[in-house]
C-alpha cells in the first residue's frame, strides 16, 4: 500500500513537532528556589572605552525592581551631563527573568578578572559586580576575553533594560 506524500509529511511533521514540544516546567527547573537569596540582590556592569571613550553604567536592583542608564563621555573629576540616561521600574517578569539568568550562569565560578586581549586597545572594558545571597562578585573582561557566562549575563542586562526604556 502507497500512502501519499502530503499524509506521509503530516505525520512527520506531526512527530516532530511532539518530539520537540517543551513542557513549560521544564524551563523553570534551575530557578532560584531559595527566594531569600534574591533579597538585596543587585546587578551594577559598567561599560568603558571603545574608540569614542564613553562609560555606561546599568544597574538593576531585584528588590523594588528599579533600574538606571547613564552613558557620557570618561571624565575626569569634572563630568558633564550624561548624553543619555533613563530610570524606571521593570515589570515583575522581567526581572524575575533576568535574575534567574544571573543565578544560573552560575558567578561565583567567574574569575574576577579575564585581563585584557592583546593589541584591543579600542575594545570595551566591562566590569559586572553581582551582589546575590549576601556576596558581591566584581568581574571584569573586555570583548575578546569575556567568559560565555559572564557574556549571557551582560546580554540579558542590555536587553531587559533597552526594552524598558
Amino acid at each position: 500500500m502507497k500512502v501519499p506524500s502530503t499524509i506521509l509529511r503530516l505525520v512527520i511533521t506531526f512527530a516532530l513537532a511532539a518530539c520537540a514540544r517543551r513542557d513549560p516546567t521544564s524551563a523553570t527547573a534551575n530557578r532560584i528556589e531559595n527566594a531569600a537569596a534574591l533579597n538585596g540582590a543587585r546587578l551594577e556592569l559598567v561599560e568603558e572605552g571603545g574608540i569614542a571613550a564613553i562609560s555606561t553604567t546599568r544597574t538593576v536592583r531585584h528588590d523594588d525592581r528599579a533600574f538606571s542608564y547613564v552613558r557620557r563621555r570618561i571624565c575626569s573629576a569634572e563630568c558633564p551631563a550624561p548624553m543619555d540616561s533613563a530610570s524606571g521600574i521593570l515589570p515583575v517578569t522581567a526581572s524575575d527573568s533576568l535574575f534567574n539568568i544571573v543565578w544560573n550562569a552560575q558567578p561565583g565560578t567567574l574569575k574576577d578578572d579575564y585581563g585584557p586581549t592583546p593589541g584591543g586597545a579600542d575594545l570595551i572594558t566591562y566590569t559586572l559586580r553581582i551582589v546575590l545571597d549576601n556576596e558581591t562578585k566584581t568581574v571584569r573582561a573586555d570583548d575578546g576575553t569575556m567568559p560565555v557566562a559572564m557574556r549571557r549575563i551582560i546580554d540579558a542586562i542590555h536587553g531587559i533594560i533597552t526594552a524598558a526604556r
